[in-house]
């Protein structure tokens, strides 16, 4: 019995691990539409390695951020909802929001990418696009300004 014992205590702890595991999923997804209702955007199906950093009572005058990889072939046409990828600026210093750096990028710093910023309902939001960040994939992060 002290066999069967230890399966029943393994099977348990694997069940929590599991469920652990999918209630941050579940959470951080959560958290990402809220957050991305309220500065009026989308996070797209296809997006992986969600982040999220909203701390509450988030709005005008604190720092929350989002951040995601795409396929790369896909920013464009994302990004295009938002701004005109033909003007957006040259990413050519760090972006004017906290949370930027969710998501490392190959190259870090070196990192090459687009900015934009603009207000939805008088909320100042900021993006960073990275087309080539990591594997194959473009970051996306969204951010508040302050």
């Amino acid at each position: 019995m002290i066999g069967g014992s230890r399966a029943a205590t393994t099977i348990a702890a694997a069940t929590l691990i599991v469920v652990g595991l999918a209630s941050c999923t579940v959470g951080t997804g959560h958290r990402a539409g809220q957050l991305a209702d309220r500065i009026g955007v989308s996070v797209p199906p296809g997006a992986t390695r969600l982040a999220v950093d909203d701390p509450p009572g988030g709005g005008q005058g604190s720092c929350s951020s989002l951040a995601f990889l795409l396929p790369r072939t896909e920013w464009k046409s994302y990004v295009g909802q938002y701004f005109s990828v033909d003007t957006l600026d040259k990413l050519d210093s760090v972006p004017g929001f906290c949370g930027h750096a969710l998501i490392d990028c190959d190259g870090g710093a070196l990192a090459t990418g687009f900015q934009a910023s603009g207000d939805h309902r008088g909320l100042k939001r900021s993006l960073e696009v990275i087309p080539d960040c990591v594997d194959g994939q473009a970051k996306i992060a969204w951010g508040t300004t302050g």
